[in-house]
Formats: C-alpha cells, structure tokens, sequence
C-alpha cells in the first residue's frame, strides 16, 4: 500500500471511530475504557459505533505504585550498570572504554531516612517526558439468529512522544563519586554516540498506524420471565486477535507497540446485567487474553542491577507473552430523562509478565534477562463515567444515538496514568421491522 492510499484510510478510519471496548482496549499506556453492556438480542440487528478519544500525561505508576516521571516507569536509568555484560564489546573503541570504566566505579546512591527511598543515585537518569494518545476505532456487529453475532473491530491509534528529559540524579556532595566524576561527565558528554554505536535512538516521535484487528462470535440472550427484575441479560464472546498494529521498534527507546507487539490472541469474555425499576440496571464484565509466542530480536537486560528502559544489548529470543484479564462492574441510570443514561462504572486490568528465552545462551544469562521490569506485566485501576442520549422510536428502522465520556485512572503499577476522554455516535439497524 502506497503513503497516499495509507494516509487515506487512516484519515477515514479517525473520522469513522467505534465504541467497543472487550477487544484490543486495555493498554498500560492509557485508562482503560468502559466496557460493553450485553448486546441486544433481536435477530438480524446491526450495530455501527463511530468513536474519537484522546488524551496525555507526564506521569506514571512504577512497581511501588508510586507516581513518577513518565519514563521512570521500570525505574531510574541506571547508567552505572549499562554495559555489564554486554557481549561484544571492543575495550578498543573509546566510546565501549567510557561505559567499561564507569562501570568498574563503585555503586552510591543518597537515602533519605525519613521516606527510606532512594533520592540520588550515581550515575542514574530520571527520564522525564509527556505521552499524548488518540484514538479511534470502528466497530460493526451483527446478529443472525437464536441470539448468535458477530463483531469486527479495527483501532487506529496516533501515539505521541515528546518533552523527553534526562535529569541527573548522581550525589551532589563531595563524596566519591558523585556528579562531577570524570569519567560520568565523559559519558553525558558522549551519550548520543554511545547509543548510536548499539543502534539506539532517544528521539521523540510522533506516528499514526492501525492497531490489531480483532473478530468474535457471540451468543447473547435476554431474560425477562421474572417477577423481580426486569430482565436478565448475558452475553458471551470468543474471539481472535490478529497482529496487524505495529510493532515496537527496538531501536527506539520510548518506542511503544501500536496493538500487542506482533502476537496472535485468542479472547474469551461475559458481560451479566440486571434491570430494575425500568430505569436502573447493575451490570457486571469478564474478559480474559491468551497470546501465542513468537521469536524476534528484542533488548535484553545483562546484567543483574540494571533498570530503567535503556539496554544496549539484543539478541534473538523467544517472548512467551503473558495473559492479560479484566473484571468490571457498573451502574447505569437507564433513560431516567427520555432518552437520556448515565453509567458510572469501574475496571480492573491485570497483565502477567512475559517470559523472554535468548537464543544465545553463551551471550546472555536466561535468570538475568528475565529479572527485567519491564517484562512484569502491569495492573490499572480506572473509573469511568459515560453519559448517552438515545434518539430510537418504536417501530422505526434506524435508531442513534451519541455520548460522551471520561475514562479516569485512579492506580496500578507500571503504567502510565493517561486519562482519557471523547465522544462516541451509533446507530442501530433494525432489519426484522
């Protein structure tokens, strides 16, 4: 496919946007959107969602839940530990002489008694930097008969990086070494270099592509033979992930994927609500992914107290990625106002770590490379509020309706807390009148 024709579809897929949030949805870099409530059941019913959502941050959750700067995600960039054991380096070569020699300097770092947490390390960066996310997504669903539907799902996604900062945070004190060694000023001066020699990029970027594709079938049915409630809806979904979004470039140090990093997935998910009163109904979300592996050349972690998001080394491994599950629950003010709803609702996500296997078992250490944080998986926590107005009559074919909503990320760990907002327009097709 040619530039234009790719910028073409882009542009029509931001324009044409969906609302569907089981498949493809949960990411750490952004709050977690509100899932589904069970699809109608009525046969041949046909349901078209155009979507639009964005949002930005500074600010992240590291594995102590606490916020930090955006790239400190993993920890602080420990520059101290970067070249310990990477293979193949030349002791020749000036530039592998810096990162040998400020590695063989003692380690320090100043505590502070009161918070009992490090506050200055040597020769550590804290990244600083701002994430910027829109997206947007089209979803068509449509029902056969005896409650059976199939959906598809397509996500587009610009992802931004920008503002990065590197801070110093060695010792300022007189004892060495501290922030005036020279041989931690000879690496700042030679930084960019140093990176470029492991093909290595800290630029920002700015880049628009389409995330994974998705397809399910789903079974769905109402019950409403009771004498409580109003009615019982549930509905089940399996589906598959296909990787079409683009893969994180390992040559870019904030480069983040644009679906799940090239592995296929299967899905598999419920949604329960209850009605009552004709106005109020309690709903309740499951969903769970399971990924297939696949081997390719990544950055791997060599030695055993580097952090942070920079590694010089790569190698081809085999990532075994970790399943990722979500569990939600709501409460929606049915049409309390005509056609007006609200929903308030809130979503757990929890992903497992990634198991990483090198190829090169001389080169690199299994124990070592998998004790890296940013193979540990992540956990969200995030409210969300959603308001509709639905403009559907009885015994009319097509019924809209808009919303709009807010997406609010209230804890977790490794994640960057990136709320999100926007607005969604669907329309139901009801073929069977």
């Amino acid at each position: 496919m040619n530039q234009y024709a790719k910028h073409l579809l882009i542009l029509i897929a931001c324009i044409a946007s969906s609302q569907l949030w089981a498949i493809d949805n949960a990411h750490f870099y952004r709050a977690t959107n509100l899932f589904f409530e069970p699809r109608l059941e009525r046969d041949y019913l046909t349901s078209f969602d155009l979507f639009l959502q964005s949002g930005s941050t500074r600010d992240a959750r590291n594995r102590d839940h606490d916020t930090v700067p955006l790239f400190d995600i993993y920890g602080t960039s420990d520059m101290h530990e970067l070249a310990v054991g990477v293979p193949c380096k030349d002791l020749s070569n000036p530039l592998d002489l810096i990162i040998q020699q400020l590695s063989l300097l003692p380690s320090r770092c100043v505590t502070s008694n009161d918070a009992c947490k490090d506050i200055s390390k040597f020769a550590n960066y804290s990244i600083g930097g701002k994430f910027s996310v829109m997206e947007s997504f089209i979803s068509l669903a449509q029902n056969i008969k005896r409650g059976f539907f199939f959906h598809f799902f397509f996500p587009i996604r610009r992802l931004k990086v920008s503002d990065v900062c590197f801070c110093d945070i060695s010792p300022t004190d007189n004892t060495c070494p501290n922030i005036n060694t020279p041989i931690w000023q000879a690496f700042k001066n030679n930084f960019d270099d140093i990176l470029a020699r492991y093909c290595l990029s800290r630029e920002c970027y700015s880049l628009t592509n389409i995330g994974d594709v998705s397809l399910d079938i789903g079974w769905t049915h109402s019950f409403q033979k009771t004498e409580v409630l109003d009615f019982v809806d549930t509905t089940f979904k399996f589906g598959i992930i296909i990787p079409s979004g683009e893969e994180r470039c390992e040559d870019r140090i904030f480069s983040i994927p644009f679906g799940y990093n090239g592995h296929f997935g299967a899905t598999l998910s419920g949604d329960l609500a209850f009605g009552a009163f004709d106005w109020l109904t309690l709903g309740a979300h499951f969903d769970a992914m399971v990924f297939g592996n696949k081997t390719k050349e990544i950055r791997l972690k060599t030695g055993q107290a580097q952090s942070g998001m920079i590694k010089l080394a790569k190698g081809c491994s085999k990532v075994e990625r970790g399943s990722q599950w979500e569990v939600g629950g709501y409460l929606k003010l049915d049409h309390f106002v005509r056609g007006l709803s609200f929903i308030v609702g809130y979503s757990f996500v929890s992903k497992n770590k990634d198991i990483v296997t090198p190829e090169d078992c001389e080169k690199f250490d299994l124990g070592i490379a998998n004790t890296d944080q940013a193979l540990f998986g992540y956990k969200m926590h995030t409210v969300n509020f959603f308001v509709e107005y639905d403009f559907s009559q009885e015994n009319k074919i097509v019924g809209p309706r808009i919303a709009g909503y807010y997406n609010w990320v209230v804890g977790g760990e490794r994640i960057f807390t990136t709320n999100v907002g926007g607005a969604n327009f669907g329309v139901e097709f009801a073929w069977d009148l």
